[in-house]
């Protein structure tokens, strides 16, 4: 599948495709980015964080062994120099680094500082969300699941020792080995799990190595200041392979829309995520209306139901709340940008299920299946909590679905508001995930494997709906091996329909960007990812007038 990518050139795009500007666009050497990042992260280690914002900061200033090309959407070699070597039986995965790679304080990049990269991914010491992508590298899952305060050192160490096996390193050199054939292993290796994090960094800077002073990286900025809740300041690193064409990228905290738009219209922002509530002013404004500009997003937004925690430990509960609410006004009247959801996987991406419609409105069905639910399920509807990001914005977005179903289903539903710092780190620990809670999940890669067995297999250490399901487990992890690609995509889809038939999570619409951008910038790339090395590299403001 081909995935467009949108470049915002010379003039506003008017559909998907690129423009590239006009030859007189001339890069400022000394050009200035300023775009908005929303909240404080709670993390940017590498191999610890999981939310869209923590990663934009890693891929800014390190680079993994591959990227994403962000028109053709295909994985192609970054700090690698080709393709991996694979061995006959797909088990083995052999990279070779391009010569001279060294980080931005001038020190060499070696082999061992991957190797180094993915012991943190594995180590459950490290406790990092994605932790579970690296299972399929022999031994990581086995040494992962130990628990080090718990289980005996020894067993422990010999765990370690016999995962670090499972990672060779020669010269410029480094291998995998897997349990399995992974027809996917080469996309994993473009996302953050595996940047080379220097040990000596980690180890100098201890708890606070994510500091600027420690936080050495070999991609295309140097962070160069961390002011908490304030901004984060992005500096060209000179020594990167291919410098960045901007020479300094601020991103700052603005977490209220209304606030952010206002500083963009003050040439405070370069760059803003358009909203419903920003439409009007838009439209009756000649010289935004010229600075809007549209592309792919990738996402998926959902209410996620904590199965472990009454009422949505029954499933009829869960299916009767995915079903009550119309998905189709919601777009319509409050959200305006972006399409209805009834699966999982995005439109236009690979695995995208248009014919799944279980999920779809239908109250008679929601209050068929809300009689079906237990006593004790039935008792637990007078307590039912839905927490979410605190924003002014959001809160009118989820009183929208309050509203539905207490007309629809009868039930009151208690909102609870959560600083957005505070609602990442909520939502990535099983026993602090809320009783139910609204997200979204974009791609890490262009793979079904992605969304479905790195989101809601029981084994993930991302998604913490607490669902497990052994049918689904089975297609999922049968899928990620099998050779065959029509036999893969078969499981696939039958594993995302037992997930919509299951609902641990409610589907609500797929996103889609809309920004306004500054004329003076230009190769500022909109895709469904948004963390390839070309994002960051490529981007840049001519001289502002």
């Amino acid at each position: 599948m081909t995935l467009l990518a949108l470049v915002i050139g010379a003039c506003t795009q008017q559909g998907g495709g690129t423009t590239s500007g006009t030859s007189s666009d001339q890069a400022d050497p000394n050009g200035e980015l300023t775009t908005n990042m929303s909240a404080e992260p709670d993390t940017i280690d590498p191999q610890v964080e999981s939310f869209v914002s923590e990663i934009g900061v890693t891929m800014r200033v390190f680079e993994p062994l591959m990227t994403a090309d962000v028109k053709t959407g295909k994985v192609i070699p970054a700090a690698a120099k080709d393709q991996p070597k694979i061995s006959s039986d797909g088990k083995t995965y052999t990279y070779t680094l391009r010569d001279g790679l060294t980080y931005s304080d001038g020190k060499a990049v070696t082999a061992n500082d991957f190797k180094y990269g993915w012991q943190r991914l594995c180590d459950p010491a490290t406790a990092g969300d994605y932790a579970f992508t690296g299972y399929i590298v022999v031994g990581c899952e086995a040494w992962n699941t130990m628990d080090p305060k718990k289980d005996d050192p020894a067993k422990q160490a010999a765990a370690k020792t016999a995962f670090l096996n499972s990672i060779k390193v020669s010269g410029n050199d480094i291998s995998f080995t897997l349990t399995d054939p992974a027809p996917y292993f080469n996309a994993i290796a473009s996302i953050w799990v595996g940047a080379p994090a220097r040990e000596d960094m980690v180890t100098k800077g201890g708890s606070s190595w994510t500091e600027p002073a420690t936080f050495i990286g070999n991609g295309p900025f140097i962070l160069s200041e961390w002011k908490h809740n304030e901004k984060m300041v992005f500096t060209r690193n000179p020594k990167y392979r291919n410098p960045a064409k901007l020479a300094k990228w601020t991103q700052v905290m603005i977490n209220e829309g209304a606030v952010a738009f206002a500083a963009y219209r003050n040439s405070e922002l370069d760059v803003f995520g358009v909203a419903a509530e920003d439409l009007r002013t838009i439209d009756s404004d000649a010289d935004l209306k010229k600075q809007v500009a549209e592309g792919p997003q990738g996402c998926s937004f959902y209410m996620g139901f904590n199965t472990t925690k009454a009422p949505f430990t029954d499933k009829n509960v869960r299916i009767a709340f995915a079903k009550s609410f119309d998905r189709v006004a919601y777009i319509n009247d409050v959200q305006k940008i972006g399409k209805p959801s009834t699966s999982f996987i995005s439109e236009g991406l690979p695995g995208f299920d248009g014919g799944d419609t279980f999920q779809k409105y239908d109250v008679t069905a929601a209050k068929a299946a809300l009689a079906q639910a237990s006593p004790e399920a039935q008792a637990a509807l007078t307590n039912v909590k839905l927490s979410y990001n605190a924003t002014a914005r959001n809160k009118t977005r989820l009183e929208w679905f309050q509203g539905q179903w207490k007309t629809n289903l009868g039930v009151n539903v208690q909102l609870d508001p959560v600083d957005s710092t505070t609602y990442s780190q909520l939502l990535k620990k099983a026993d602090t995930t809320p009783q139910s809670y609204y997200i979204g999940w974009c791609p890490d890669y262009y793979d079904q494997q992605d969304w479905l067995t790195t989101v809601f297999d029981s084994k993930s250490t991302i998604s913490h709906t607490g669902w497990k399901n052994d049918q689904f487990d089975t297609l999922v992890r049968g899928a990620d091996k099998e050779a065959d690609p029509k036999k893969r995509d078969d499981m696939y889809q039958q594993a995302s329909r037992l997930l919509s038939q299951d609902a641990p999570v409610g589907f609500v619409y797929y996103g889609t960007t809309k920004l306004l951008v500054k004329p003076y910038v230009k190769n500022y790339y909109i895709t469904a990812l948004g963390f390839e090395v070309a994002d960051f590299t490529d981007v840049f403001v001519t001289k502002k007038s």
